[in-house]
């Protein structure tokens, strides 16, 4: 295809039938402004998927100088609870399972400093965390997203556990951020009744934190993208509503392949530019190939430039050639040919 790098913008650019696609970053020509303006907003996009029955967390937005009591503001709300920006990304300044007011105030005025805009909602634990890929209303990539984790040897402690940890996660993927002992993982250990300092015996697991991003020192493994057919039908709602084209959604459930309507299943968070690698080059599991199928669109609305900028590429082989014409008079067929033989 005729692409053109683009270092300026860290990107490139795809030039055909004289459209101009450009890919920024994570940014992608697929979903319009307002739409990935929307999905940046998290209580937006919690209070358009609650309005349309969609199962979400109940939350409020929570402003540090706002004048009304805590108490007011999370009257509706069950402990334990999460705090998290409401524009943040890769699970930054999220906080969860917080269990009393105490807690709560102490961490909003910790926070508040930091974000000046935070959603208070309940917390959803002890389920499974996925990343499930949508494209032109379709799922094409689904993955199962693990808490960062040390397994114990039974001579070091955590705080060794999570080093050595680390020093691993760096050599594997630059993308993989590392264990931080922050306030979360504090929590997850006072839950457990340990701290840094326990030593985990052989073979014993020690989950460190509630959140999942491979930022925080989560994990993921690709799964199977035909998820049961309610939920499937559910990721692609959450998308309609929101009108992305691209999106990766987050979701809490029992099982993917359990119904939500049969599950304690949430939709967590809606992402306009998700990320390509986790799905492409999973640390476990198939790699799902969904930058070819995001690619192949352009092929399906742009059939005759295609093949025009097949032969025009010398590079290009001969059976590619033959192939990608065989692909598009396929195409040609059914947008033409089949309407007609129904009649």
């Amino acid at each position: 295809m005729p692409v053109e790098p683009k270092p300026e913008m860290n990107g490139f650019e795809l030039s055909i039938s004289n459209r101009r696609y450009f890919f920024y970053n994570n940014e992608t020509p697929f979903n319009v402004s307002s739409s990935s303006s929307i999905a940046t907003n998290k209580y937006c996009t919690n209070q358009m998927l609650a309005a349309a029955n969609i199962p979400v967390p109940k939350g409020v937005l929570f402003h540090s100088n706002h004048p009304e009591p805590l108490e007011n503001i999370i009257a509706d709300l069950r402990f334990p609870l999460v705090i998290k920006p409401v524009d943040g990304s890769l699970g930054q300044g999220v906080l969860c399972n917080i269990k009393t007011f105490d807690e709560l105030a102490l961490f909003l005025k910790q926070y508040g400093a930091l974000y000046p805009s935070l959603i208070i909602e309940e917390f959803y634990g002890n389920l499974q965390s996925y990343r499930v890929l949508v494209f032109n209303r379709k799922v094409i990539g689904v993955v199962l997203c693990h808490p960062a984790r040390v397994v114990g040897d039974g001579k070091h402690s955590i705080q060794e556990l999570v080093e050595s940890s680390n020093i691993k996660r760096k050599e594997i993927s630059d993308s993989l951020g590392p264990i931080v002992l922050d306030d979360e993982c504090r929590l997850r250990l006072k839950e457990l009744g340990i701290d840094q300092r326990y030593i985990p015996a052989s073979g014993e697991i020690i989950v460190l934190c509630y959140t999942s991003n491979p930022t925080r020192g989560g994990t993921y493994e690709s799964r199977d993208v035909k998820i049961c057919k309610e939920n499937r039908q559910l990721m692609i709602r959450v998308a309609s509503v929101l009108n992305l084209r691209l999106t990766g959604i987050d979701i809490e459930c029992t099982d993917i392949n359990i119904p939500f309507s049969l599950s304690q299943g949430v939709i967590l968070d809606v992402n306009h530019r998700p990320s390509m690698l986790i799905h492409e080059i999973p640390l476990s599991g198939k790699p799902q190939f969904v930058t070819k199928k995001i690619m192949r669109s352009f092929i399906f609305h742009h059939p005759f430039m295609y093949v025009r900028s097949l032969y025009s590429n010398r590079s290009t082989s001969f059976c590619t050639r033959a192939m990608s014409v065989s692909f598009v008079a396929a195409i040609i067929y059914l947008f033409i040919a089949l309407p007609r033989l129904l009649m």
